[in-house]
């Protein structure tokens, strides 16, 4: 079992929605550049909040699926990359998957400075 990892998506006006996916596993970023790759597809999955587990086109959503409070499992939004690493260290997760131009990637290995 991998630790938690946040999953985020940068929007149209620069900003970066996030949640967390608790259970991530080898097939996580496969599965996310597959099923999950258009924009709007990955808005809809960080829509559902915090995710137990991903496995193709099942995401298990903490809110809807488990019944937890939804505001301890809302999206988050960060203003800027620098907020988004913030945020990922405030959450003690040591991996971000960025969703930027269709593709997801870890969050090192995208483009922005």
């Amino acid at each position: 079992m991998r630790d938690p990892i946040l999953l985020a998506v940068e929007l149209s006006n620069g900003h970066f929605m996030s949640c967390r996916l608790l259970h991530p596993d080898r097939h996580t970023l496969p599965t996310l550049n597959r099923w999950y790759r258009e924009m709007i597809e990955a808005i809809f999955l960080i829509e559902l909040g915090n995710l137990h587990a991903i496995n193709r086109t099942r995401a298990v959503a903490m809110h809807k699926d488990w019944g937890e409070p939804w505001p301890d499992h809302q999206p988050r939004f960060s203003p800027n990359i620098k907020h988004l690493e913030a945020l990922a260290r405030t959450l003690k997760v040591r991996d971000t998957l960025l969703n930027q131009n269709n593709q997801w990637k870890h969050l090192g290995s995208t483009s922005r400075g």
